[in-house]
């Protein structure tokens, strides 16, 4: 679960923030320069940052309703 939510927090980010998919593209395969680089990588950053915490959080929350459902009986 908490994957899966970090994976479409990773999606929706570059979704949303130019210039998209096509940031990873350009930094993995190719040698962006100027403010195409930039741009690359700020969204690749944006994306990676968000998703980590979106892990961080859903999986202390899904440890959280694991402890109550095991101890709270």
């Amino acid at each position: 679960m908490p994957v899966l939510g970090a994976a479409l927090v990773f999606v929706a980010v570059l979704l949303t923030t130019p210039p998209g998919f096509g940031a990873i593209g350009a930094v993995l395969f190719g040698s962006p320069r100027g403010a195409t680089a930039d741009a690359a990588a700020y969204a690749i950053g944006a994306a990676a940052s968000l998703a980590l915490l979106a892990l961080v959080v859903l999986a202390a929350l899904t440890a959280g309703v694991d402890f109550a459902r095991r101890h709270g009986r």
